[in-house]
């Protein structure tokens, strides 16, 4: 069966996992390894996933959703020599491919947190490394990566960026400011508000540019806005998030280390998952995934600039059977299954 060209999302479950086709709502089973079923989601590229597990033992691999477990699967360390030269335990937080392990040179950086700290140390692992290797911590709370034109790029908690630049053997980590935030006015909004919450997204859009995304969940049940971002740096080298207007045809599929953009013929739509970590009232061991679903843009005049912003009488949510609804794993991750030319 040949896969369609836009992403699906993958499903997680320790008993049934499944992708998920948003535009014709279908879902479809996938086999995977019983040690694997019940492992936390950490980020994808193409069919690629990483998969965190603790039991029966630790593990943290990179399997291939198309090809399986005997050409698709990659154990990676779950240790990481650190500044002073020793090896120590390591918690991988998020994950991101530089290429797909089927092209020789391929790197992978992380954030990951050392021993018992909860502090976020930026890593990466090269092919037939033991251990990863620590090239920094940083300041504030990393909450997505990309790798984008070339290099890894983290966004963290006051929207400022971290890139690695390679540096000899290795990486050495480059901090941008961002001066001025626009983002700010919906944490002045909506972070005071009980139960609201705010995530935030890297993406390439289909022409290239770096998009940074604030998805507004209410209450901790539904996602009802999303504002979207791009990077834009004057001569003076000043960075700033300034609003982005989508161009006709794209579409942005917004996860943690997963997200997306893509040209298609439709609407321009924003696509999410639910990455709440909202559990079941009646089974403690379950996560409602009922916060799923798009957003489509129109067009708002500011002043003298026009920019495309989703609101929420737009909204729409993917309907499919109760099986997509709750699950013993969290979170979803978009994956394209057909990238790179794989069929299943």
């Amino acid at each position: 069966m040949k896969l369609p060209e836009l992403p699906w999302m993958f499903l997680p479950s320790s008993s049934t996992p499944m992708f998920f086709e948003p535009v014709t709502r279908c879902l479809h089973k996938i086999w995977l390894p019983a040690a694997l079923k019940s492992g936390r989601l950490c980020g994808s590229r193409g069919p690629w996933v990483f998969i965190s597990t603790k039991d029966p033992e630790p593990q943290f691999t990179l399997y291939n959703l198309c090809n399986g477990e005997k050409r698709g699967r990659i154990d990676l360390p779950l240790t990481i020599l650190d500044k002073q030269g020793v090896t120590r335990c390591a918690r991988v937080e998020m994950a991101a491919l530089s290429l797909p392990p089927s092209t020789a040179g391929y790197t992978v950086a992380a954030v990951v947190h050392i021993g018992q700290s909860l502090d976020y140390t930026i890593a990466t692992w090269e092919f037939k490394e033991d251990h990863w290797t620590e090239i920094g911590s940083a300041a504030d709370r990393v909450l997505d990566i990309l790798f984008y034109q070339g290099s890894f790029h983290f966004l963290t908690s006051n929207e400022d960026l971290i890139r690695l630049v390679p540096e000899g053997p290795s990486f050495r980590m480059v901090r941008y400011h961002v001066e001025l935030r626009s983002s700010k006015p919906l944490d002045d909004l909506y972070e005071a508000q009980d139960g609201t919450m705010l995530r935030r997204y890297l993406v390439e859009s289909t022409a290239g540019h770096l998009l940074f995304a604030v998805k507004k969940t209410h209450c901790s049940k539904r996602t009802v806005d999303i504002k979207v971002f791009r990077l834009s740096v004057d001569d003076a080298g000043q960075a700033t998030w300034v609003h982005y207007k989508n161009t006709a045809g794209e579409m942005i599929y917004l996860g943690q280390a997963s997200s997306i953009s893509c040209v298609t013929q439709s609407e321009p739509t924003i696509h999410f998952l639910d990455d709440r970590l909202v559990k079941s009232e009646d089974e403690a061991d379950r996560y409602h995934r009922r916060d799923m679903g798009g957003l489509r843009p129109h067009v708002l005049q500011v002043s003298w600039y026009s920019y495309r912003t989703p609101n929420e009488e737009s909204r729409f949510s993917y309907r499919a059977p109760d099986d997509i609804g709750a699950t013993d794993v969290p979170t979803p991750v978009w994956c394209e299954p057909q990238s790179d030319g794989f069929t299943m």
